[in-house]
């Protein structure tokens, strides 16, 4: 898998940067939401816990995966900030039992 930032944008006000990436894998198969957080940590030396993945998206038979990812400066942060199923997604948070 090769990993290209497409847009890198500084927002400050929010304490993040935010990442529009493409993610080329023509042996692959399309990555996991955890394959593509762990990509995105070890290529621009992040925390993983820090990233937080948007939305991804496969064109139907390209090797192509094009999607939105954050990058915040603490956990705290993104917990303040991000929506509960974002976090959900994201497994920064579980889900909560409902008696």
């Amino acid at each position: 898998m090769e990993l290209k930032i497409l847009e890198r944008r500084e927002n400050p006000l929010l304490h993040r940067v935010e990442i529009k990436f493409e993610i080329v894998h023509p042996k692959d198969k399309t990555p996991t939401r955890e394959d593509v957080r762990n990509l995105l940590a070890a290529n621009l030396n992040a925390e993983k816990k820090r990233v937080i993945l948007d939305r991804m998206h496969t064109t139907f038979g390209e090797p192509r995966t094009q999607g939105f990812a954050k990058i915040y400066e603490s956990v705290d942060h993104a917990m303040k900030i991000e929506p509960e199923y974002v976090l959900l997604r994201n497994k920064l948070i579980e889900k909560k039992e409902e008696e």
